[in-house]
């Protein structure tokens, strides 16, 4: 019996269409595996970086290819699902084309299936006019129709591509109204935010609550959360493959996917990126080694060289070991991608002891103890504290 507003798919007709022929095909106790990825946002500009970090990420994200189809080869499985924003933006440049395309040529024994996204919609004269203008490889395929296509006997891949940047509905809808053969597996290929979050996509276009159930679906691979995500038993995010923000949403997986007739999909995410991205807060108290503390936020599964790390200090610390920590993460600074760190509300402990141990007499002294005095006046300008404690910061490091 099918759950109230589902769709029972052993009851629609099927027809095939002049766009997409399919067979009839008894499934019996198969299973089809395949790989879930989303989000590659090919040629992402990472315009706050220095040119360097910026063009060794977006080589990153075309690496993860390889990485993909290494993964889809452990797993046995031959189709790799990417679910929408597979580039950046709806005109890049040829080489940005054109480098993606080769890498996935190179896994010559696995089939990409591509979704137009928000940002990379099938609009007219677009890039994927471009992609089909040209000659795609054999194991490429564009799914810029919402008509259902046949992956393998007996499977059903579902698209609702983007045709443009806001398509006004939830494109998942149109699932119920998709005949397919008797007995086989439908898969939902879709892009955009739940009615529960929404991130970069449209609100009017957000994915209502149930799709898959309503659908009719054995599974929905979704794609415009960054991480990978559960939304029910046969919903879910893949993420970007190479992660692109600080936020921790679980970003640099893909989903490898077992669909079976009448079960619930096994899921399991599979770790591809090559860079970490990690935003922390460090507490600290007076009592303790900030160096040390310091030191244990990052574990050593990512070199340094790949982690680009946010770090907000807070607490109170004295003097002498402000400096040191400050002197520390300045020389560690060389040794990450990206670090980062926010110190205004760390607050300094003067004590004689530590003016003394960093040599500081006369001018340099007072000096020390007129800029913390400023910086702990609740009665001052904010703006004015707040420079302060920037000047006793480059005081202390000039000092040390």
């Amino acid at each position: 019996m099918a759950a109230a507003g589902a769709v029972d798919k052993r009851r629609l007709a099927w027809a095939p269409t002049p766009v997409t022929l399919l067979f009839r095909y008894s499934s019996g106790s198969m299973t089809f595996r395949f790989i879930h990825t989303a989000d590659w946002q090919l040629g992402k500009p990472f315009g706050r970086f220095s040119p360097e970090l910026a063009a060794q990420l977006r080589a990153a994200r075309i690496d993860a290819i390889g990485t993909i189809a290494a993964a889809a080869r452990a797993q046995g499985a031959a189709h790799v699902v990417v679910a929408g924003d597979v580039w950046d933006c709806e005109t890049p440049s040829d080489e940005t084309l054109a480098k993606p395309l080769d890498a996935m040529a190179q896994a010559a024994d696995v089939t990409w299936w591509l979704l137009p996204g928000n940002h990379d919609p099938a609009a007219r004269h677009g890039l994927w006019d471009r992609l089909r203008a040209g000659t795609l490889p054999a194991n490429i395929r564009c799914l810029c129709s919402a008509e259902p296509v046949e992956a393998a006997p007996g499977v059903v891949f579902l698209p609702a591509p983007w045709e443009s940047k806001n398509p006004g509905r939830d494109l998942t809808e149109d699932y119920a109204r998709k005949a397919t053969p008797e007995g086989a597996l439908r898969i939902g290929i879709a892009h955009g935010g739940t009615v529960e979050f929404s991130q970069d996509a449209v609100q009017s276009s957000a994915i209502a609550k149930g799709a898959a159930a309503r659908g009719g679906l054995d599974y929905l691979a979704l794609g415009d959360w960054h991480g990978h995500k559960r939304v029910d038993e046969r919903s879910w995010y893949a993420g970007t493959p190479e992660p692109d923000r600080f936020p921790q949403n679980a970003p640099g997986y893909v989903l490898s996917v077992e669909v079976a007739p009448g079960a619930v999909p096994v899921v399991e995410p599979l770790r591809t990126a090559r860079y970490c991205w990690s935003a922390d807060r460090l507490e600290l108290l007076a009592e303790g080694d900030p160096v040390t503390r310091f030191e244990a936020l990052h574990d050593q599964s990512f070199e340094r060289r790949y982690r680009l790390a946010k770090v907000e200090v807070t607490g109170a610390v004295r003097l002498e070991d402000r400096a040191a920590l400050l002197d520390h993460i300045g020389r560690e600074s060389h040794r990450y991608a990206h670090l980062e760190t926010e110190h205004s509300r760390l607050d300094t402990l003067i004590e004689a002891a530590g003016l003394e141990a960093m040599g500081a007499e006369g001018s340099l002294r007072q000096t020390a103890e007129d800029l913390h005095a400023l910086s702990e006046d609740a009665a001052a300008d904010p703006s004015r504290r707040d420079e302060a404690k920037l000047a006793l910061d480059l005081l202390m490091t000039f000092a040390a």
